[in-house]
């Protein structure tokens, strides 16, 4: 008898920040590791911000991290979504 294989799939909490000391805005959400098509790391984001979803993705995981800080405190800034508190669920 053959024993069943299991497939896990595994994702990482992650957090952008914003705001004066950077503390101010908190916003988590998670991350997955994968390759691009040429086999090259690659992370990718996707944040709950109020009412939408911010998404990036980049070839580690400090360079995502500036990403989602900016696209955040950009969204706060330029009031892109209806709703700025951040996502508690």
């Amino acid at each position: 008898m053959k024993k069943p294989v299991i497939q896990i799939g595994i994702q990482e909490i992650f957090m952008a920040k914003a705001g004066k000391n950077g503390w101010d805005n908190c916003f988590h959400g998670y991350i997955t590791r994968g390759t691009d098509e040429d086999g090259n790391p690659v992370v990718h984001a996707k944040i709950k911000m109020g009412t939408g979803y911010i998404v990036a993705s980049a070839k580690d995981q400090q360079e995502l991290g500036e990403k989602l800080d900016e696209l955040v405190l950009a969204n706060l800034c330029l009031n892109l979504c209806d709703d700025h508190k951040p996502a508690l669920n």
